[in-house]
């Protein structure tokens, strides 16, 4: 099944990345607003805390094991359709 938030990411990836090494030091999460088309940073604990108790346990595990293979980790939130998908990457920039 075609995943249309890949395109999506694809589209912005050197900006999402871009955003990611400019706090990377600081290990954030990220995150693209669909409907606002903006790039957020945020401190991942404070993200983390602000999910439903449901996605909190999911993500701290996901965020642990990417911060471990030198991964970050990125949402999607797209209100219009209720969504908020995440995704784990390396940080590799595209030609």
């Amino acid at each position: 099944m075609h995943d249309p938030y890949l395109d999506l990411i694809d589209k912005h990836w050197n900006n999402i990345l871009t955003i990611y090494k400019s706090f990377e030091d600081k290990k954030p999460i990220l995150e693209y607003d669909v409907d606002d088309k903006k790039i957020y940073s945020y401190p991942a604990t404070d993200y983390i805390n602000n999910l439903t108790e449901r996605t909190r346990s999911r993500t701290e595990k996901q965020y642990k094991e990417a911060c471990k293979k030198h991964q970050f980790l990125l949402f999607v939130k797209d209100t219009t359709n209720q969504k908020l998908k995440s995704y784990i990457f390396d940080v590799i920039w595209k030609v």
